[in-house]
């Protein structure tokens, strides 16, 4: 028997009880997989799980994803209501994390060009905060994500919001700009938002 380890997290605080999760987790897993670790914090909640993979979900990592993503999408509906709309979730050896939400029915999956320009403008994002802060950045692009056209940048760290705020406005609207608009365009993007500490703290339509 093999195992599938997937870690949960969000920005901000889940509208119940973090260990209340983890028992409807626990419930929906059953004998499939358990709850391993939790934690919660300034900037969010985290759980991590793994599910238990047998028989032919064993034998190829494609055939144990895919078991562990139905139980997944079980979570998900559970949670929906609970947890932020930023909640997402990240497989072990993968390095992409997806929204939770993404399992539910009838999510339309955004194209793979918004994806990488969610990733393209996080690791941009990072560069120039080391780079006008000596190496020291006061917050960091914690993840790029998606939703519908909108790109979204999960930004962390201990400034006051109202100052992360206006630093992330005069950021974009000087020397980023072209660097937020021009490429979300040509990518069909509508607009990105940059979230700090799971708190939206400004929206630049792309057109």
């Amino acid at each position: 028997m093999g195992a599938v380890d997937v870690f949960l997290s969000w920005l901000g605080g889940a509208r119940v009880p973090r260990l209340d999760l983890e028992d409807t987790i626990e419930e929906i897993l059953g004998s499939r997989g358990e709850v391993t670790g939790g934690g919660s914090g300034e900037i969010g909640e985290h759980i991590d799980i793994e599910i238990f993979t047998a028989g032919a979900a064993a034998a190829s990592p494609e055939a144990a994803g895919a078991d562990a993503e139905g139980l997944l999408a079980r979570i998900a509906a559970a949670l929906a209501g609970a947890v932020p709309a930023n909640a997402s979730y990240c497989v072990a050896g993968d390095d992409g994390r997806h929204l939770l939400r993404e399992l539910l029915p009838g999510y339309e999956q955004p194209s793979e060009q918004l994806r990488a320009a969610a990733d393209g403008i996080c690791a941009g994002f990072d560069q120039a905060l080391k780079a006008a802060s000596d190496g020291h950045p006061p917050f960091a692009c914690h993840s790029g994500m998606v939703d519908g056209t909108t790109v979204i940048t999960h930004l962390v760290g201990r400034l006051a919001v109202a100052e992360a705020r206006e630093r992330v406005r005069t950021w974009a609207d000087g020397a980023a700009t072209t660097l937020i608009r021009q490429p979300l365009n040509l990518v069909g993007a509508t607009a990105w938002e940059a979230h700090y500490n799971g708190v939206p703290i400004v929206r630049i339509p792309t057109t």
